[in-house]
């Protein structure tokens, strides 16, 4: 890569201004200054300016995994159970999941290496959609749909305060219904279905912030493709925007 490219991908300035920079003998690479602002820069070589090391961005990744029920979210179990991790490789076992699920259910769940789109996906201020297709023992009514959608007392949470959970939107299908969120308290849907009467058979996470599951088959894993991350990332600042 050309020196200028590189500077600018690093920050420092434009491409044109990097010229002006390497013009002045402001840049080395590997301890020896510049004079051409042609120069090719390889992978590895330690380039300064001022005598300040400068890096490109580090390139951050986000996996669509399609969690098993049964496993833990978790990177180390201490009662021996298998955790998500288990089903990715040693490159991926570094990033961090994005809104647990808890062990009995399954579905997509996201990791990531960029610590500010971590944060932005799963503070409950931020308000991000995620979809549940929910199966009960008994099929829910209409009226305790609207219960849902209402908010219902959930019960306490760690510190003692008496929590509520609320559905955006409540779709019913055959045989089971899906359930849109906006927020992520700790095992909220099965609480709130709990409050109401009934009791889950089974839960499955579909969607996070646009992104769907798709027929990934479970235990699988992928990175998403360049134009579902970039949706995503677009899905993120508009939220933010409004808030």
């Amino acid at each position: 890569m050309r020196i200028n490219k590189f500077l600018s991908l690093c920050g420092v300035a434009s491409r044109r201004a990097s010229d002006d920079i390497i013009k002045q003998g402001r840049v080395s690479v590997n301890g020896k200054i510049l004079e051409e602002p042609g120069f090719v820069v390889n992978e590895g070589d330690d380039v300064r300016v001022d005598g300040r090391k400068v890096r490109p961005p580090k390139k951050t990744k986000v996996i669509l995994f399609h969690k098993p029920a049964g496993c833990v979210c978790s990177a180390h179990d201490p009662q021996g159970r298998s955790t998500v991790y288990d089903y990715l490789p040693p490159e991926y076992r570094t990033m961090k999941y994005i809104g647990r699920l808890d062990l009995q259910s399954r579905g997509l769940l996201l990791f990531t290496d960029d610590g500010d789109l971590l944060y932005k996906l799963t503070h409950p201020k931020f308000e991000i959609p995620r979809s549940y297709y929910v199966w009960t023992t008994r099929p829910l009514s209409r009226s305790d749909a609207q219960r849902l959608v209402d908010g219902v007392e959930i019960g306490e949470n760690e510190h003692g305060e008496m929590e509520e959970g609320h559905a955006e939107e409540i779709f019913f299908d055959e045989g089971f219904f899906e359930m849109v969120l906006c927020e992520g308290k700790n095992r909220e849907i099965r609480r709130m279905l709990e409050a109401v009467g009934y009791t889950i058979r089974d839960l499955k996470r579909v969607t996070y912030a646009g992104v769907t599951l798709g027929n990934l088959p479970t235990g699988e894993f992928r990175e998403l493709s360049a134009t579902e991350e970039k949706s995503l990332r677009e899905m993120v600042e508009d939220e933010n925007s409004e808030k």
